[in-house]
């Protein structure tokens, strides 16, 4: 820019590329890389297979961006090898609610669901639902290896991060938002209520963490703790059939799935604090042109996308505290020094108030009433919570035992929360 650029603005750069990379290969070669593993003594070079013999069961895994290769994967029908053998009896898509936009020309493979960024073209529910809105017609991410008699079980997991800025309410609930789509047999979902993408650090403090960019602190509620419980569920269930613990997450029909405004959320007021009144990232509808695949996220485009419009999304519903009624909630949320969100919002620059990032928040309790009448805080202090330092310990640990007993904790993972918490300086 001969004058230089204005902090202020946002500035988009438009050019003509070349030269693709055919990244789509990417499915074709995880798919026989691990097929290879589980079934063939050696290579086509004659070079041995390593684990021959050894691998009865395989499952995979992926966090966010590996999570929606895991979605494409399942849906483009590379969970069936050359020889029509399955490749993996489990699957987790862990934090991703989107299909990877890998399987087209100049793919954008990333994560940050910024404006042309595509992900969201393709079904990215289980079950097969009726797309009547976009006009995609009745399918599912299950559809090629239902055909096939090659599908995984599934263990979708997923937090309050995930519906906010990577819109997986959409997951849930469809491009129309009017109705819950079910899920199939084979498919077990959980979500973990107000946690930052991919969890926060735990710990049981009333400290604060500066959160860089962002205008709420660090969200430490964490998710890690009651996923490892539920991924050992997992591994039963697909190796031996154990039933797994129940599906939790929100849903219309129970109202815990509502519009993404202050009324319908129920969110309180707190004074100095940001509002998430319509924070919700946007699910943009792009017309992609002709050349393009809907169903399968896959072909070409001829020119930057159109966008059509904006369609409508669901949040979680919420407490007098902010804290989200639905899901699974680790020790530390059961017995609360705080309202824990999975949205944050930018603190300065051009996209000052706006999502920021994939970032959840935290905004702490007054320690004390005096303390909490002074800043006009609707939210009832940690003294009014918690007569004492014990009690507080008696709380974390009635938490982590109804967790235990549910299946969503391991007891190893419940004894080193309530040693934190009794470490802890709550009420102290």
């Amino acid at each position: 820019m001969k004058n230089g650029f204005n902090p202020s603005l946002l500035y988009e750069l438009q050019y003509t590329a070349k030269d693709p990379l055919v990244l789509g290969v990417g499915f074709a070669a995880t798919r026989d890389l691990n097929s290879f593993f589980r079934y063939e003594k050696k290579d086509d070079a004659g070079t041995p297979n390593p684990v021959a013999t050894v691998v009865r069961t395989a499952i995979s895994e992926g966090s966010s961006q590996s999570g929606t290769f895991l979605r494409a994967l399942i849906r483009l029908g590379f969970n069936q090898d050359e020889n029509g053998r399955i490749v993996w009896e489990g699957s987790n898509p862990n934090i991703a609610s989107r299909v990877l936009d890998m399987n087209r020309r100049f793919a954008l493979p990333g994560g940050a669901v910024d404006f042309y960024e595509l992900g969201t073209e393709a079904p990215v529910w289980w079950e097969d639902w009726n797309d009547v809105p976009r006009g995609r017609g009745k399918s599912g991410l299950l559809d090629r290896c239902r055909t096939t008699n090659t599908c995984p079980k599934i263990m979708e997991t997923f937090g309050s991060s995930e519906i906010w800025t990577l819109r997986a309410s959409f997951m849930l609930v469809g491009t129309d938002a009017k109705a819950d789509i079910p899920i199939p047999e084979n498919v077990r979902r959980y979500f973990f209520a107000g946690v930052t993408h991919g969890g926060g650090r735990g710990g049981f403090s009333s400290a604060e963490t500066a959160n860089e960019g962002c205008e709420l602190p660090v969200n430490p509620a964490p998710s890690a703790p009651m996923r490892a419980a539920l991924m050992k569920q997992f591994v039963a269930w697909v190796t031996k059939g154990t039933p797994m613990p129940p599906s939790r997450y929100p849903t219309i029909a129970d109202g815990t799935l509502v519009q993404g405004t202050v009324a319908a959320m129920g969110f309180p007021g707190i004074p100095g604090r940001p509002s998430p009144d319509n924070l919700v990232h946007p699910l943009l509808d792009y017309d992609l042109g002709p050349h393009f695949s809907y169903q399968d996220a896959s072909g070409y485009l001829t020119a930057a996308p159109r966008l059509k419009r904006s369609l409508p999304q669901l949040v979680v519903k919420v407490d007098a505290d902010g804290n989200e009624v639905a899901g699974i909630k680790s020790p530390l949320q059961m017995a609360p020094l705080g309202t824990y969100v999975g949205w944050n919002v930018t603190a300065s620059g051009p996209l000052k108030g706006h999502v920021c990032g994939n970032s959840g928040g935290w905004i702490p309790f007054a320690k004390t009433k005096a303390e909490r009448l002074a800043s006009g805080d609707p939210r009832p202090s940690l003294e009014e919570r918690y007569r004492s330092h014990d009690e507080y310990v008696q709380a974390v640990s009635k938490g982590a035992s109804k967790l235990v007993q549910e299946r969503y904790l391991m007891q190893q993972d419940a004894d080193a929360m309530i040693k934190q918490a009794e470490a802890s300086d709550v009420r102290r």
